[in-house]
């Protein structure tokens, strides 16, 4: 009974430094984190959204995170950038799209999933994702969903496709 109860006391021991350490380490590492995603955010507007010098926040009204940017060139918006997230196959995607002032898609690039290779994350591709150019929102459905819709689906993966377009 002895060797039982220090056993269980080391193990608490070891457990509760691990906990420690990894709880330091994220307090330690949470800002850079944050930064870095703001970062990838900004990245992937301006690569869909060339013509815009900077971005604007748009801060929710309930204080949450920022799902909405304006555009804005020569001081004037000259379109939107929302944030989604959204299920998918296997998991979250998150994309940013752009419109411009007129409500046309400038781009779609997929920031993060968790679908399955070779099928899903196609998802992720120029050659998926450029079809998206140009199309207003009520164009923006599956060809096979709606005898309007102007997207290709992938496939073998319908779900991952269905889902960005939704």
């Amino acid at each position: 009974m002895k060797d039982i109860l220090k056993i269980a006391f080391i193990l608490f021991v070891v457990c509760g430094l691990a906990a420690g350490s990894l709880s330091f380490v994220n307090l330690a590492t949470k800002d850079r984190i944050a930064a870095f995603a703001k970062e990838e955010k900004i990245a992937a507007m301006r690569n869909i959204f060339p013509s815009a010098e900077s971005f604007t926040e748009r801060p929710k009204a309930d204080g949450g995170e920022t799902t909405d940017w304006d555009a804005v060139a020569g001081g004037a918006t000259v379109g939107n950038v929302h944030l989604l997230k959204f299920m998918g196959y296997s998991g979250t995607i998150e994309l940013v799209f752009v419109e411009d002032t007129a409500g046309a898609l400038t781009g779609v690039q997929v920031l993060s999933h968790t679908e399955t290779a070779g099928l899903g994350a196609k998802i992720t591709t120029a050659a998926w994702t450029d079809q998206f150019r140009g199309k207003a929102r009520n164009q923006v459905v599956l060809k096979k969903d709606d005898s309007g819709g102007a997207i290709d689906a992938i496939a073998a993966a319908t779900i991952s496709s269905r889902a960005v377009t939704r």
